[in-house]
């Protein structure tokens, strides 16, 4: 395990249960920040996938579940 996956892992650790308040708070945000937020994520996961960084796959498939969930509630209106 190298230590960038450690770094990056930690960051998401932060960054999902962040989003989690916001999906439960029902917060909403534009589509137009939250979908792109959500696939460039989902790219971002590919790349550490590619580099086998597989905590940093989990914590940042998290995040980018976050906000697509997210993307979706707004596309929905609700």
């Amino acid at each position: 395990m190298v230590w960038q996956d450690i770094v990056v892992a930690v960051a998401g650790l932060v960054f999902a249960p962040s989003l989690a308040v916001s999906i439960v708070k029902k917060a909403k945000y534009p589509l137009l920040t939250s979908l792109p937020t959500a696939i460039a994520l989902t790219g971002i996961t590919v790349v550490y996938f590619s580099y086998n960084l597989y905590l940093s796959v989990v914590t940042t498939s998290l995040t980018a579940l976050c906000w697509f969930i997210l993307a979706l509630r707004r596309n929905k209106g609700g």
